[in-house]
């Protein structure tokens, strides 16, 4: 912000980010940027999608913080208010889409929470353990995987919901888990080297899983399972320039699905239930240069 000479006047620049969702089909060849079309919703802003049951959610605000959203049968209903607390991780959809489990700073400290899909029902869950990153449902819906902190320091947690003490299956750092649909794996983010992280995998019961060498970018949740469990689908690139690639389990064999060309930074996405397109997210800055003429004294 500047201020002219005489102090009559004000320069300022106004950011005004846009978001929105996008989708592009899974094929037999390279998709690329004439693939993809958008993925309308009824809200102005949307990212962070992830499918549950017959439903859509994902994050937007009207003014405040990021709320929670759910889109079913072309009907957008505002599931959580950011007024309430602003949403500080990608929502994780339990499967049958009853239930979400959300991030929510209580007196200082980032909250797990399970929210039901009507947001009528809010309960903390794992009050012992400072949730970071986004967290994920097991395929029974009996537990969520989380990374985070506790007393004796970060790891990678399995947090009961029909009562019992968390479960800690790796030591240091863990972000971001995914579990696969048949239960069998959870895939993670390592620790950060610079701004990058491995993508690693352990069985529920903690016995480590060897994956071929993946970076993932550090910030956003940018892997997900293939609906029959088959292939990870993972985002690889700048910030500003990511393509989706697929990992197939079987062969420990990765291969490009897109080459797009649009410069908007992307958090994440989520695949849909028959496993034929991606549904991701795209930001852009929007800023503007205005001037404000001040009031005579």
């Amino acid at each position: 912000m500047q201020a002219s000479a005489d102090g009559r006047k004000l320069v300022a620049t106004i950011s005004n980010p846009v978001a929105g969702l996008w989708t592009v089909p899974i094929l037999d060849r390279v998709a690329e940027e004439r693939d993809v079309k958008p993925f309308t919703v009824p809200t102005v802003r949307a990212l962070a999608p992830r499918f549950g049951g017959s439903s859509l959610f994902y994050l937007s605000s009207l003014g405040t913080g990021d709320g929670l959203w759910r889109l079913r049968d072309g009907q957008a209903t505002e599931v959580w208010k950011g007024a309430d607390g602003a949403l500080l991780e990608t929502p994780a959809v339990s499967p049958d889409g009853g239930r979400v489990a959300i991030v929510l700073r209580r007196n200082g400290k980032r909250q797990l929470h399970v929210l039901s899909s009507d947001g009528a029902e809010l309960q903390p869950i794992a009050e012992g353990i400072v949730a970071q990153g986004s967290s994920c449902w097991s395929p029974d819906g009996r537990w969520i995987v989380t990374g985070g902190s506790d007393a004796t320091g970060p790891g990678l947690f399995k947090i009961p919901l029909e009562g019992g003490s968390p479960v800690r299956l790796v030591a240091g750092q863990a972000l971001n888990p995914v579990w696969s649909p048949d239960g069998s794996l959870i895939v993670y983010a390592g620790t950060n080297v610079s701004t990058f992280a491995p993508l690693l995998a352990v069985r529920p019961d903690g016995t480590s899983v060897e994956l071929p060498h993946i970076s993932l970018r550090r910030l956003g949740e940018h892997v997900r399972f293939s609906p029959d469990g088959k292939s990870l689908i993972y985002m690889q690139g700048l910030l500003a320039s990511q393509d989706f690639w697929l990992l197939d389990l079987a062969s420990m064999k990765s291969h490009p699905l897109t080459r797009l060309q649009n410069r908007a930074a992307m958090r994440t996405f989520d695949v849909t239930s028959d496993g034929k397109q991606i549904v991701f997210d795209r930001l852009r800055e929007n800023s503007q240069v205005v001037m404000i003429d001040l009031p005579k004294e």
